[in-house]
């Protein structure tokens, strides 16, 4: 066990510590990232989490929690139900991208449940995997954490895109982001200039014995949970928005084209962006229409469709989930978009009408208020274990 000052990175104050575990000393996995790296790589995360538990629980760091605030970052998938119990008080839990986009519903909800608890809600190692940047606008973390590697590469344009969505999500949320790898005056400077608050690194070493901060004034750092959307509970995206707009008529031949414009701005909104569509049923998900999604897919973070009939698989990088036939949502005709700069929903619920299908009428709602359109995205995907 060691302990890892976070530090204000503007004057070097003291902030908090992180509780680490590295490995023997001189060995390969004598630091706490080289041993989180390989835990990782073996699926071991949960083993190395359960010794961070035993270590927050010892009289060493009960000292150090009652004088700052300590950090014990876990992944989602080693924390259950007894862990939620308000023993720990700074417990970060960790999302990793890949479990967002594998299990939204399972993961969604255990999101749900540590935040309810008070637990501190972590997105780790923004900048590392492709998809961590589309975390924010789903998880709505308290904490971010940025990789590493984020802090050498700050002058390649991925970088400078990663930095703005950070810098939008952070305006909105005023979420804590915290910069790993700081291990010198000019990535500390890196760190600043990506948006990062405060910093871990070699800059600043981690330490055995808590007495070692001394007497060091302490900035500790602010208040969790920051605010997040909140919950709506089991609805639709169509049920959320006519519950604050005002609905309007029309064919779906318009809705066809709206629909359009709406998946063109989400191809334009970069790698960042979740866009989500259900079609009431595999029939009305054309061939013309598989195509535009395809291509739409090759640029967004995350692309899902869902419709009644729809084969669970993944085509091209869109995820296909099937729908309910009884499930409310057969009912409607939805596009959602969610990025770091741009959101917008459209919102239909089938008249089941007669006439032809161009014909069909359907009222709509269509919004760009950020809550509304996160609350129907997280009403979508709160549906399916799997995508």
């Amino acid at each position: 066990m060691q302990f890892a000052p976070v530090r204000r990175l503007t004057d070097g104050a003291l902030a908090a510590a992180e509780l680490q575990v590295r490995g023997p000393a001189g060995s390969a996995l004598s630091t706490a990232e080289s041993l989180r790296h390989a835990a990782r790589l073996m699926q071991q995360e949960h083993i190395l989490d359960h010794h961070k538990f035993a270590f927050a629980a010892t009289e060493q760091a009960q000292t150090i929690a009652d004088i700052l605030p300590l950090l014990v970052t876990v992944d989602l998938d080693s924390v259950d139900d007894d862990d939620l119990e308000p023993s720990l008080e700074r417990l970060a839990v960790s999302v990793q991208p890949d479990e967002m986009l594998h299990s939204p519903q399972r993961t969604m909800a255990k999101v749900a449940a540590a935040r309810r608890a008070g637990r501190v809600i972590c997105v780790d190692g923004l900048g590392v995997s492709e998809y961590a940047i589309t975390m924010l606008a789903l998880i709505e973390p308290d904490v971010i954490i940025t990789g590493p590697e984020l802090l050498t590469r700050t002058t390649e344009p991925d970088m400078a895109r990663l930095a703005h969505a950070l810098a939008a999500h952070v305006e909105r949320s005023h979420a804590v982001v915290i910069a790993e790898g700081v291990d010198s005056v000019a990535l500390k400077m890196a760190a600043l200039t990506v948006g990062a608050t405060y910093g871990l690194g070699d800059l600043y070493p981690p330490v055995k014995d808590p007495a070692e901060f001394g007497d060091e004034a302490i900035v500790p750092l602010p208040e969790a949970p920051v605010w997040s959307t909140p919950e709506t509970g089991p609805t639709t995206p169509y049920a959320i928005g006519s519950a604050v707009h005002r609905p309007r008529r029309g064919t779906k031949h318009l809705l066809i084209e709206m629909s359009k414009s709406l998946e063109a701005q989400a191809s334009a909104a970069g790698a960042a962006v979740v866009v989500l569509g259900t079609f009431q049923h595999a029939k009305f998900f054309t061939l013309l229409t598989a195509k535009r999604w395809k291509e739409l897919a090759e640029n967004a973070g995350l692309a899902g469709v869902y419709g009644v009939g729809l084969v669970n698989m993944i085509d091209g990088n869109v995820q296909h989930a099937p729908l309910d036939p009884d499930d409310p949502l057969a009912d409607e005709w939805n596009v959602a978009v969610l990025g770091p700069h741009f959101c917008a929903l459209l919102a239909a619920r089938d008249l089941h009408d007669e006439g032809p299908d161009l014909e069909r009428t359907f009222d709509f709602v269509q919004t760009y208020d950020r809550m509304t359109v996160t609350q129907a995205v997280h009403s979508i995907l709160s549906r399916f274990t799997v995508v």
